[in-house]
């Protein structure tokens, strides 16, 4: 038996200069998942051209594939730390709106959700539109 869940959505009084540094963060938020799956699809792309890729792409399927992909990931940066890596300066330079563990927060974010689509479980991740950013969490 489930537990119910409730969630209570009230209105924030704030001030015009705290909604100001919301939408900030926002958008840079934004901006950073955005630029997390625009890389993430350029590695994609390029391991999808490697010689090697098409090799083992055409194997049977099996342990040793797997492997093999995994090892591709890993050499085409396709991996969760390698686009924590890919954000550190954008950590760096955008520190006093986003901490770096919600930086590292949006890039779990982006990769899990790219992630659907090397696996073949999604057909493509949307970049976020202005605006619809809906959390930054850290």
């Amino acid at each position: 038996m489930s537990t119910p869940s409730y969630v209570l959505t009230l209105r924030i009084k704030t001030e015009s200069f705290q909604e100001a540094i919301s939408d900030k963060r926002f958008e840079v938020s934004r901006k950073m998942y955005n630029a997390c799956v625009n890389e993430l699809y350029k590695r994609y792309r390029t391991m999808r051209q490697s010689k090697l890729y098409q090799k083992v792409k055409k194997m049977k399927k099996g342990r040793e594939r797997n492997t093999l992909f995994s090892e591709l990931n890993t050499k085409f940066g396709l991996t969760e730390y390698s686009i924590h890596a890919f954000l550190t300066p954008m950590n760096r330079r955008f520190h006093a709106n986003i901490d770096a563990q919600a930086g590292q927060k949006i890039g779990t974010r982006a990769f899990h959700a790219f992630k659907k689509v090397m696996f073949g479980q999604a057909k493509k991740v949307y970049f976020k539109r202005y605006g619809a950013m809906e959390s930054v969490e850290g």
